[in-house]
């Protein structure tokens, strides 16, 4: 008996698979960016939270040039990464698109289905290569962290396999599309796509209720008469994710100098953040009061565009509409008053990139300040300086006021506050934060277990489900050998029929499908009391198509020694015995 099957055997979970949909718009060059993407950052919570589960990612990968059979990892993951060796993850490269409009728009749905019906081989592992089809796998829940996109994805695994609508939906909002949130005229609004996947789902997660505000102004005045908002219906399908930010070393002194007293700007430099607002409010503070910023932007004063990046809307002619503040003052930039906190590292990448260099950072500045007056549903990067003791000033909103709590003591609104605040922080610090991870991990669990997903009991699942209960006791096991014996004329057919109805069938009745296993994988517990029951009526009823009596003489799903025979393909042919394999040679489908 593993571990898990141990820990979590008798949870709902235990053995529902999931696949992460991502929406990756951190890139560097053509590279993707995940310690820097908030979606990833949610995914990892999540998989960290439901580890009875077997998780498929889809993770940014490529093509190899010239060669449109074989889609790459794209080296986004060191090898020694966890998700690199974990038994309940497996990573399916999928060549997103880069832009951030387009992959709003669709996620490909040709490529989408030659990654799920075999015809292409993907790099799970690295220089380790496969490919699988659906009637290998099963599909309990979609994350979608693009929420625009749940009905493509959906429609798209329902044209490879039968029973699909009965996945569930999961959306996880990181962005919603409002008048506040969009960086120009010509970019085009979304939110009926957000409104038809909230419809689709089975549960959204949004970050605070500064959200569901953001939201609800699409439905002001005249600029959706068609619809109204269903406010109790939008309630019952909506629910929290808080994010927590990730503990940062303990370190304190050694990479990063302290002089005068420094105030750090741990956010990105644009108008969004305060970039317009900072520095006239720093202007008259005594001359060792400097702040320093981690993004190097602050170094070029006048850039930057929120929320998305202003080369983003090159191509549609746009110009910074931002930049009023400092603009038309450009007396109050201070240029000695605003500095780039790494300066003279950029030599040393791997100082530069760590997290001790930040952490030391954030320890050792007199103070924090955090100025988001614009739009914004949740921050993460406000809580670190918290977190390690630094007094924070944080410009006044009600979204703020979710993350840190009303009682938080350092909110301003006016410069007067801000200065006065300033000058009078207390040499000691020390400020709780709520555990947003626990309240955020009791809405996934309670979201999931009121799924859907669960198969009514009629005749023809039954009696093929009893099917599968007695080919389980015989000792097989993947789902596809369990198909192979009670469906071989649609198991490779167009379309890759799952019967996925038969595997939930089963489930409601005690059988266990293993979350290590990238395939569907089902055994028969011994301490499953009601299947053992269902599987002795059957062998006793002799009035079934197939009774017990009569397995023997099937001549067609044994072999000669009366064995029972798997699918050429099946997962059961793979060696284990050198631990992870190549497996392209058991699933041959690849064109």
């Amino acid at each position: 008996m593993s571990d898990l099957l141990k820990k979590y055997g008798d949870y709902p979970l235990y053995g529902r698979r999931i696949l992460h949909v991502l929406s990756p718009v951190r890139w560097k060059g053509n590279r993707f960016q995940p310690e820097l993407d908030s979606n990833w950052k949610v995914m990892e919570d999540t998989i960290e939270f439901l580890p009875m589960c077997h998780h498929y990612i889809l993770v940014p990968g490529r093509f190899k040039p010239g060669n449109n059979h074989k889609i790459y990892l794209h080296s986004i993951l060191s090898k020694d990464h966890p998700y690199m060796n974990s038994e309940n993850v497996t990573l399916i490269p999928y060549p997103y698109a880069q832009s951030v409009l387009s992959n709003r728009i669709d996620i490909g749905q040709s490529t989408f289905k030659r990654v799920f019906d075999g015809r292409v081989e993907f790099e799970y592992r690295p220089n380790q290569f496969m490919s699988f089809r659906m009637c290998d796998i099963d599909i309990d829940f979609i994350f979608c962290h693009q929420p625009e996109l749940l009905s493509n994805v959906l429609w798209s695994l329902m044209s490879l396999r039968y029973g699909m609508n009965n996945t569930d939906g999961i959306n996880f909002f990181h962005w919603i599309d409002c008048p506040e949130s969009s960086p120009a005229e010509l970019f085009p609004p979304t939110f009926f796509r957000h409104m038809e996947a909230v419809n689709l789902s089975q549960k959204s997660f949004v970050h605070s209720e500064a959200s569901l505000e953001y939201w609800k102004k699409n439905w002001q005045g005249n600029r959706n008469p068609v619809v109204s908002l269903n406010e109790e219906v939008i309630k019952d399908k909506l629910t929290y994710m808080p994010l927590k930010a990730k503990e940062l070393p303990k370190i304190d002194g050694g990479l990063w100098n302290k002089v005068g007293k420094p105030i750090a700007y741990n956010h990105r430099w644009n108008a969004t953040t305060g970039r317009d607002i900072l520095p006239n409010f720093m202007k008259g503070l005594p001359p060792e009061y400097v702040i320093y910023s981690t993004d190097k932007k602050i170094t070029q004063p006048f850039s930057g565009f929120s929320p998305v990046s202003q080369g983003d809307l090159d191509d549609f002619g746009e110009k910074d509409e931002f930049l009023e503040g400092i603009e038309k003052e450009k007396g109050e930039w201070e240029s000695g008053r605003f500095k780039y906190a790494y300066d003279g590292l950029e030599k040393n990448k791997d100082v530069l990139n760590s997290p001790e260099l930040y952490a030391d950072f954030l320890r050792n500045c007199y103070a924090s300040v955090c100025i988001i007056k614009g739009y914004g549903t949740w921050n993460m990067s406000v809580q670190d300086p918290i977190n390690l003791g630094t007094p924070t000033l944080v410009y006044d909103t009600p979204m703020m006021r979710e993350v840190l709590g009303s009682e938080y003591p350092f909110f301003f609104k006016t410069k007067d506050e801000f200065q006065t605040m300033m000058q009078s922080l207390p040499e000691k610090f020390d400020y709780p934060l709520r555990d947003y991870r626990k309240d955020f991990k009791e809405n996934l669990h309670v979201a999931l277990l009121k799924s859907r997903n669960v198969t009514k009991i009629n005749k023809t699942e039954g009696m093929y489900g009893r099917l599968w209960l007695y080919f389980m006791s015989e000792g097989l096991t993947y789902k596809k050998d369990l198909l192979f014996q009670t469906h071989r004329d649609l198991i490779d057919s167009q379309g890759s029929n799952s019967w996925e109805t038969i595997r939930r069938w089963v489930m409601q009745h005690g059988i266990k499908d293993d979350p290590t296993s990238m395939f569907t994988k089902l055994h028969i517990p011994d301490d499953a009391v009601e299947a053992h029951k269902l599987l002795e009526e059957w062998k006793k009823d002799k009035s079934h198509k197939r009774p017990y009596h009569e397995m023997d003489k099937w001549s067609v799903g044994r072999g000669s020694n009366g064995e029972l025979i798997t699918h050429k393909n099946s997962p059961s042919k793979v060696k284990r015995d050198t631990g992870l394999s190549d497996l392209s040679s058991y699933f041959g489908d690849a064109a």
